[in-house]
């Protein structure tokens, strides 16, 4: 008898991974039908909201698959093929779509190539150079930061100016908002590529679990109340983003001085 491809303990966590990528599909699909409808902020506040839920269905995979002992490399090919639809394309068009209408031409086609080109290298390079998919902690910033970047700020940039957290002041067609998003974006596809370890927070429940609760509260939510949220997520991702090297390299020399007697002691 041939022997099943995907064993139950393995299918279970494939499943969140497939439904992420189906979200991955809708944030592209709602940004397509964002140019069409007679709502466009309305279909682009679900497509940063599908980035969002692929973002948390993404580190559910894994979780399921470690607690249930159902990891596979199938799971870890197919989440590649997640990481690059749902957060380095699906963002890509999103920016497309909301924050360039009133700009250049070129920089409205190179702006989403350099976030799509940025995501791919920053894939194929941890595929090819960490065995231990980020298990260890992440050389480069993880590819989902620059999406949860995008998908916060256009969401908040969408929300219509009675409802908005402080009017109209949250624009994408210029002015400190929008050069704000522009050199958040820089910095991000920048560290991607870099050498500069960050942790994978996805491990640690104390942290992933206030991150499920909070992308929930923000996809349930009305539109003022979730575009709150989606500042308080901002806020704890620029403190990943700082802080993360920081704690890694913390990590390193507690690990080096545990380590270091013992190494003496065997000489």
């Amino acid at each position: 008898m041939m022997k099943s491809f995907l064993n139950w303990r393995q299918l279970i966590p494939t499943l969140f991974t497939l439904a992420a990528m189906l979200c991955g599909l809708l944030s592209i699909l709602y940004v397509v039908q964002g140019f069409h409808g007679e709502d466009p902020a309305h279909w682009y506040r679900l497509s940063a909201k599908m980035i969002m839920l692929a973002m948390i269905l993404d580190g559910l995979d894994g979780n399921v698959a470690r607690w249930l002992k159902g990891s596979s490399e199938f799971g870890a090919e197919l989440d590649t093929y997640v990481d690059m639809t749902a957060f380095g394309i699906a963002p890509a068009v999103l920016i497309f779509a909301v924050t360039m209408e009133t700009q250049d031409s070129i920089l409205r086609i190179l702006l989403p190539s350099v976030v799509v080109l940025s995501g791919v290298v920053r894939l194929a390079r941890f595929k090819v150079t960490d065995p231990l998919r980020g298990q260890g902690g992440y050389s480069g910033l993880p590819i989902t930061t620059n999406a949860a970047w995008v998908a916060m700020l256009v969401y908040i940039s969408q929300v219509p100016t009675s409802e908005n957290i402080a009017g109209g002041v949250f624009s994408l067609q210029g002015g400190w908002f929008a050069m704000l998003f522009l050199v958040g974006i820089i910095v991000f596809i920048s560290l991607q590529v870099s050498n500069v370890r960050f942790p994978k927070p996805t491990k640690k429940a104390a942290l992933f679990i206030p991150c499920v609760i909070l992308v929930m509260l923000f996809v349930y939510l009305e539109k003022g109340s979730a575009a709150y949220v989606a500042v308080l997520m901002l806020g704890m991702g620029l403190l990943y983003v700082m802080l993360g090297p920081l704690f890694v390299r913390g990590i390193e020399r507690h690990k080096a001085r545990r380590e270091g007697p013992a190494s003496e002691d065997c000489e």
